[in-house]
Parts: C-alpha cells; structure tokens; sequence
C-alpha cells in the first residue's frame, strides 16, 4: 500500500510521523474517510467543506485552499489501483510543541518545548469498504442502545481524533453480538451510532436525530434527506426518545463506507419491513444511482 505523507508518496512500511506529533499526544486533528467508487472520490466537496468546518471547530489553522485535494486524492487512487474502496485523510497540528496548547505554542515555565509555529501532518492512505454481507445488505444488521450517554467535552459535530468513544462503543456491540450500538444522549434521547448516522421511517415520513443532539453531519447523511423528498418521501429531524423505534417501519444507517444499511432489530426487537414495499430498497437503489452519477462527473457535485 502507499501513503500520501506530507507532500509525497511513501511505501506503507516507510510511513512515519513524530512521536511528538500532537494527533498522536493528544488526538489534535481531524480526518474525513471519503468514498471511492469507480475509481473516483465521491462528494469529496462536501467532505472538504466539513474539513474545513472540523478544522475551525477546533482552531487548527489549515491552508486548505491552497492544496489541490482532487490530486493528491487522484494519486493515492493511482498509485494504489483503487477501484472501489474508502481513503481517509487525516490532519494533525504536527509537532510544534511539546505543551497541549491550541495556539501550538509551549506553555509551561522553564520546560523545554520547540519552537512556535510548525507544519501540520497530513496523510492519506486506502482502507477496503466496510465487511457487509450479501445478506445483512438485503436482510440489515442488528443493532443495540449504547444507553450509557457520552460523554464527549469534544466539539460533537467536528471529525477529530479524538475517537476512542467511537471505539468503546463498537466494542461493546461487538461484544453482545450486534453490528452497531446506537448512544443516547445525556437526557436519554437517541443520537448517533459508533460509526454511521440513524435513520428510521414511519409512515412514509423519514426521520434522523437533529444535529442539536451532538450527532456528525455525516456526508451521506446529509446526501439522503436531500434526495429522499424527490422519491416522495418527507423528513424530519428532531429529538426523540429510544421508544419511537419500536413504532418505527424501517430503520438504517449511513456512512461513506457502508452506504445505507437495513437495520434488522434493535435490542432483538424486529421491523415489520415489507422487501415488496420498502423504502429503505428504493433509497439504496436511488443512492446507487448517485454513486454512479458522481463517479461520472468526478465527484465534484
């Protein structure tokens, strides 16, 4: 495999950053995992857009402008022969200093730190899609409520490095036989999966929790509300408490990775999905469409 490192292509085994890079110390950075399909970054605008967004979340001071993104993504396809996969790209504040400072600069007295200033990291490398079945695809997955609230003192809409939550709580999914783990927030209304966004359907009105409730505006996310009213299905974002599942008639996620997966169950509870009349079918085969469309026009829509 190569690696995009910092203005240039390495072989995987040559990919190294500082020790004292502060994504590394301190998690200071933030990433975007972009589609690949037909051999072409897919919506990468609008991952550039909430690039942009994450970094100023968190006052890292990027010239994202500056650097011709379509490129370096167009060589790590190349280079890697990528056909249909996902790349992530990730930057870090790099190692200007050795103190946790958000400007980079040390604080502390009489401590030795480097000097101000600094360059950020940036890497770039491919990862296969997400491990889906043919038939969790067409069936859906399972699911649990993580019903522990998070925690996160992180800006929840930004996509930083900060991700051990994340992990925890794919863990523990795993760990009670589920695909997912659906958090609730601190006042017990739902949010968002480990990794994907939830959605569910309820008499032809399709719903998501509100970006009030500190979930990622995820890219495919934001993708489907804006095509499901041209397919003649209204949406809603709100607030809502872990019960409205249980009236729900569909429900899936979404990521760049996975697209959009069925849900089978929550918590061992079914859907009552109707495979002749299902929604969620006819937004996969729309959302297929799309993917095909972007990689026509080179993803920049």
């Amino acid at each position: 495999m190569w690696v995009y490192l910092n203005d240039r292509m390495v072989d995987q085994d040559e990919a190294r950053i500082s020790v004292f890079d502060r994504g590394f110390l301190y998690g200071d950075g933030v990433f975007e995992t972009v589609r690949i399909y037909d051999g072409v970054p897919v919506w990468l605008t609008r991952h550039l857009a909430r690039l942009t967004r994450s970094c100023q979340a968190i006052a890292l001071d990027l010239p994202l402008p500056e650097k011709n993104w379509p490129d370096v993504f167009q060589q790590v396809i190349d280079r890697n022969q990528l056909n249909h996969a996902v790349i992530r790209l990730t930057l870090s504040r790099g190692s200007p200093s050795l103190w946790p400072s958000p400007s980079g600069r040390g604080e502390g007295k009489g401590e030795a730190h480097d000097e101000e200033g600094g360059n950020p990291t940036v890497v770039l490398f491919p990862r296969h899609l997400p491990h889906v079945t043919t038939q969790q695809r067409r069936n859906g997955v399972s699911i649990i409520l993580i019903r522990k609230p998070s925690l996160r003192a992180y800006p929840t809409q930004a996509k930083t490095l900060n991700y051990l939550n994340n992990l925890l709580t794919k863990q523990e999914a795993s760990e009670r036989g589920a695909f997912e783990g659906l958090r609730l927030t601190i006042d017990g209304h739902l949010a968002e999966c480990a990794m994907s966004n939830v959605f569910f359907i309820q008499r032809d009105v399709l719903h998501t929790p509100s970006l009030e409730c500190g979930v990622l505006p995820g890219i495919t996310r934001g993708v489907i509300l804006e095509a499901a009213p041209t397919l003649g299905l209204q949406t809603q974002e709100g607030r809502y408490t872990p019960d409205v599942l249980h009236e729900a008639d569909e429900c899936f996620l979404t990521s760049s990775g996975l697209g959009i997966l069925p849900v089978a169950n929550v918590d061992g509870r079914p859907f009552s999905r109707n495979p002749s009349g299902s929604w969620v079918e006819t937004l996969q085969n729309h959302y297929e469409l799309m993917l095909r469309e972007q990689s026509r026009s080179n993803g920049t829509t």
